[in-house]
């Protein structure tokens, strides 16, 4: 029998509302997936239907502020890093998650800085970037390929409406290693999703303030880092994200799938559930010390 999927509009800490879905063992442990720039929570929709993962854990899923049904902030100040932690933690809170999982595609990697920097204790077990993102700011040039750097003026433009379209597929598509093998019908509603994360949006999401202090703080102090790749993605070198993490996470590990695209978890969906099954298993079941993280405003997690 099919699980429920609970669907809530939440309001975060300045007011504006995010939308959040949760599936599954309310009595497991939590996984909060978090999507990629431009797309929603619906691209984890693989997970939200597998018996087995909804059997054994509580899944939760929400759109970031700027994409899909969440608020779309007109200021670079409504995507403070603060406040981004504080979206985390109103979904976290709202569905009763104790250290969730914290599965976090491309760009949704980017929140365990803020929550990281903002919130104390650290209110996660263990961070999974799929093809991540680790924070927004120069690591971008770094881990990100040629491929994503060229698409970014065309996902901000605001001037060539045709070019902005035309880049929006193609960097939709980019995220499967063999884009014309995906059904039409996935491939639209994955594309047709970036129509509610417009030019502005983008840019403001691209551009917003982080500090990764907390991050790399807590990964020295033991917080499990599990990295999964792709070795055919074309937007993030995973081989450069596991080099750039590991002098700051002390428990890394890091797994690589051949020939696999940026959307790691739908080209071998099998490879990375158990992967991230064997890793929600063992980061659950062990009670991770308080890391203290130092900053000018830390929020407790409840």
């Amino acid at each position: 029998m099919a699980s429920t999927i609970e669907q809530r509009v939440l309001t975060s800490s300045d007011g504006m509302e995010i939308y959040a879905e949760a599936a599954g063992n309310k009595k497991g442990p939590g996984i909060v997936f978090v999507h990629g720039l431009t797309l929603t929570a619906q691209c984890f929709d693989l997970f939200f239907e597998d018996p087995a993962l909804l059997k054994e854990f509580y899944l939760v899923r929400y759109d970031l502020r700027g994409h899909g049904r969440s608020a779309h902030p007109e200021t670079l100040e409504g995507h403070a890093s603060s406040i981004w932690a504080d979206d985390f933690m109103t979904v976290v809170n709202a569905f009763g998650l104790h250290k969730p999982v914290h599965f976090g595609w491309s760009y949704g990697g980017t929140v365990a800085a803020d929550y990281c920097q903002y919130v104390n204790p650290i209110p996660v077990s263990g961070i999974i970037y799929a093809c991540a993102l680790p924070w927004v700011g120069p690591l971008m040039a770094v881990v990100g390929l040629p491929a994503i750097m060229g698409f970014m003026p065309g996902l901000f433009g605001t001037d060539d409406v045709a070019l902005n379209r035309r880049v929006t597929i193609d960097f939709g598509d980019s995220v499967f290693a063999e884009p014309e093998k995906v059904p039409f019908k996935t491939r639209c509603e994955w594309i047709g999703s970036s129509v509610f994360c417009g030019p502005k949006d983008a840019n403001f999401v691209c551009t917003r303030p982080q500090d990764p202090a907390g991050l790399y703080k807590a990964g020295s102090e033991g917080l499990p880092l599990l990295i999964l790749s792709g070795t055919a993605d074309r937007q993030v070198d995973g081989k450069i994200l596991e080099r750039e993490m590991k002098p700051h996470f002390s428990n890394l590990e890091a797994k690589f799938f051949e020939g696999a695209g940026h959307a790691v978890f739908y080209d071998r969906y099998e490879g990375t559930k158990e992967a991230m099954v064997t890793f929600v298993r063992q980061v659950t079941q062990v009670v991770y010390p308080t890391y203290a993280v130092v900053t000018n405003s830390v929020k407790s997690a409840v």
